[in-house]
């Protein structure tokens, strides 16, 4: 079974931060970000937009946590703070006013429950369908009342005289 991907994938806005080298690993070959973050089975670009929207401070904390998992480690906690301090550096800062729209709804929707998200998108969903049945119900604009009867039963017909000359 192949690995879903990103819903985030190719966001170009973190490629200097996932791209940077943290370091050389055991073989002397560069270790990328986005190497690292994949080794530990994180979502690169989620990790990224996540790490991007949290103070500084608070980012390289939990990037340099990341980086003293990193299997096969050899850098002490210090190492993994220096380097977690220069690669943060490098993650564009946003603030919540700046996200799109469709950001936001998915960052509220990820934050809910499983059950409170399907309830939402069944509400949503409901509320759509209801408009929709109400839209077909109303009567047409073009001035014939379908509603209305084809004769009065109280009254009889109504004839117009032929026009005599």
């Amino acid at each position: 079974m192949t690995p879903a991907v990103s819903v985030s994938f190719f966001r170009p806005e973190f490629d200097d931060f996932l791209y940077a080298p943290i370091a050389a690993d055991r073989n002397e070959m560069p270790l990328s970000v986005l190497s690292a973050l994949a080794r530990l089975d994180i979502d690169p670009w989620e990790k990224a937009a996540e790490l991007s929207e949290l103070p500084k401070v608070t980012a390289a904390q939990r990037l340099a946590a990341l980086i003293a998992q990193l299997p096969g480690g050899r850098w002490t906690q210090a190492e993994s703070s220096a380097i977690a301090d220069r690669l943060i550096e490098l993650l564009p800062r946003r603030s919540s006013s700046t996200l799109p729209l469709a950001e936001k709804a998915h960052g509220r929707l990820r934050g809910m429950s499983g059950s409170a998200a399907t309830k939402t998108l069944i509400c949503a969903a409901l509320v759509a369908t209801a408009l929709a049945i109400a839209a077909s119900r109303e009567p047409s604009s073009q001035g014939d009342h379908v509603d209305a009867p084809a004769f009065n039963r109280g009254s009889p017909p109504q004839t117009s005289a032929p026009n005599s000359r």
